[in-house]
């Protein structure tokens, strides 16, 4: 059946898949852009994909909103992209951070992010605007778990160092440990391979080859970074949310404890397992484990405020988004400011990521700032090339 056909099949009037569990909001929908698009509206995720995949043919674009309870937006665009790739997807949220963008982008290869509230004229100018560049039907540029998997086995996967240092006067007191892919990071950024990764099995895969290679350079790293060196590793909620991968992680722990290494893990607050019971019932456990855990890239997402409210946490770090644009931006300055008082009366730690010169240092220290991390300090390096002068050292005064 041709263009023309299919439009007539549902009297000339494109037709619009909803999902939300605002009712209120589908019925507005509905009542509002009726006599212009076919709207097709459902509370259920999972309903809606299925009656996605009996009827891709007829349907003209996709809207979701980015929190519901069977499954995030996200996840939901990810699995109509699977359905009806050539569909064009959107995504409403009420607050559109540059997390859940990247992520919408990437996962859910969404044509649009919209703000809520949405009135009907921008949903509407969308919409057409949508449907009038359609997606290609062909193979999308992303990144596989497969190809990540195999960068893992063929060791074309790498680690390096980023020092931490402290507020008050920039000395060493730990560091972070990221991913490097040679071969994968000439094709795809960094952040494309580890949304590929961070919901599927291949993460326990990573996140266990990192501590093997981090294991491995223990000597070279740990007289650098302290005694003992307090060293972070990111962590998936998908990971944390499996018991078994759990005590995987308690014995990693307790080897390096032995090294002098002291592990961290920083829990990315956007996934929305972070919310799950299996995670938070085994992130009570590390806990009493004596293991710090950390709220990593806060103030992005829609969980940052929500997660403060768990007593298993010992820290946050602050978005390099956010810190980054304390300088010319109120609002971010006004609410790194906050975070920071807020975080410290609960008894949290706080570090700042992304800090790059030293005019953003000086005022992350007035603000009472634990710690701090970014270009200006230092580079991610090779474990075997981190040294001492490499490293920014600058008096308070």
């Amino acid at each position: 059946m041709n263009r023309q056909m299919e439009l007539a099949a549902h009297n000339f009037r494109p037709t619009i898949l909803m999902v939300d569990d605002d009712e209120m909001l589908l019925s507005s929908v509905r009542r509002t852009l009726g006599g212009n698009f076919n709207i097709v509206t459902n509370s259920s995720a999972v309903a809606a994909l299925a009656w996605l995949s009996k009827n891709q043919g007829m349907v003209d674009a996709v809207i979701a909103d980015l929190m519901m309870p069977e499954m995030d937006g996200i996840e939901f665009l990810q699995q109509a992209f699977s359905v009806a790739p050539s569909v064009p997807r959107m995504l409403l949220s009420g607050n559109v951070s540059s997390v859940s963008l990247r992520d919408a982008i990437n996962r859910g290869m969404v044509s649009r992010v919209l703000a809520k509230p949405v009135s009907p004229a921008v949903l509407r100018e969308a919409l057409n605007e949508s449907i009038s560049s359609p997606l290609p039907c062909g193979p999308q540029r992303r990144v596989s778990s497969l190809q990540v998997a195999e960068a893992v086995e063929k060791d074309g996967h790498q680690i390096v160092v980023q020092p931490r240092v402290s507020a008050k006067d920039f000395s060493i007191v730990g560091g972070e440990v990221l991913s490097r892919f040679d071969d994968l990071q000439h094709r795809f950024t960094l952040d494309e391979i580890i949304s590929a990764s961070e919901d599927h099995p291949v993460i326990n895969q990573l996140t266990s080859n990192v501590l093997r290679l981090l294991e491995k350079a223990a000597h070279e790293v740990q007289p650098k970074l302290g005694m003992p060196a307090r060293i972070s590793v990111n962590c998936s909620p998908y990971s944390l949310a499996n018991m078994d991968f759990v005590q995987f992680l308690m014995q990693r722990v307790i080897d390096l404890r032995r090294v002098n290494i002291e592990l961290e893990f920083e829990i990315t607050e956007h996934n929305a397992k972070v919310l799950s019971e299996p995670f938070i019932r085994n992130a009570r456990f590390l806990k009493e484990q004596g293991v710090q855990l950390l709220i990593d890239d806060f103030g992005t997402g829609n969980n940052s405020i929500q997660l403060l409210r768990y007593n298993f946490y010992t820290g946050i770090k602050l978005d390099r988004g956010l810190v980054s644009r304390m300088m010319t931006e109120t609002i971010d300055d006004s609410f790194v400011e906050w975070t920071i008082q807020i975080a410290h009366k609960l008894g949290l730690s706080v570090i700042a990521e992304g800090v790059e010169n030293l005019k953003v240092a000086k005022r992350l220290q007035k603000y009472g700032v634990d710690e701090m991390q970014g270009y200006y300090f230092c580079r991610p390096t090779a474990p075997c090339d981190l040294a001492m002068n490499d490293i920014v050292g600058v008096t308070t005064s």
